[in-house]
């Protein structure tokens, strides 16, 4: 349990490759996420090039951080998979738990990252899909930012115990 608690945002990196065994192991845990239906919705982009990473901090105001990032994975739905899954919202949650998976492995891997949202901005999820050339049933749902963190990341307690209830509100 101590990746979830040492598990922060971290937005500046070192200037130093992630190996690809760390960015497989990382993949890894995020298909081992839970989906409705065991559905496995998703589909995932690894993005290393530091022309694509630029390009894809100029998509939103909060992504900036990927012009120094070593790496990037963009946790991607398959809304053509079949089986209703255009019509399942359920995937959000999917992609939801795939994203933290990957997050908490990025932590055990030594390194440091950042969750940024995509989806339901939809001005982000065109001008991403088209760079990358996704076809139209697939969406991107979240880009994660990693490296190794130029700064450790503070360790913080957020436990409060005021928004506990137990058998009621």
């Amino acid at each position: 349990m101590s990746a979830i608690f040492d598990r922060r945002s971290v937005r500046s990196f070192l200037p130093k490759a992630v190996e690809q065994y760390k960015l497989e192991r990382i993949l890894r845990a995020g298909f081992q996420a839970p989906s409705a239906h065991n559905r496995q919705p998703w589909e995932f982009i690894v993005i290393s090039d530091a022309a694509d990473l630029a390009a894809i901090a100029e998509m939103s105001p909060y992504a900036e951080m990927l012009q120094q990032a070593a790496a990037a994975i963009a946790p991607c739905v398959n809304l053509g998979q079949g089986n209703g899954i255009r019509q399942d919202t359920w995937w959000v949650q999917d992609l939801s738990a795939a994203t933290e998976n990957m997050l908490l492995q990025i932590v055990d891997e030594g390194l440091g990252a950042v969750w940024l949202g995509w989806y339901p901005d939809m001005v982000r999820v065109k001008a991403f899909s088209e760079h990358f050339g996704l076809p139209s049933h697939v969406l991107p749902f979240s880009v994660i930012a990693l490296g190794y963190p130029a700064n450790p990341p503070q360790k913080e307690d957020r436990y409060e115990p005021a928004k506990v209830h137990y058998g009621r509100y």
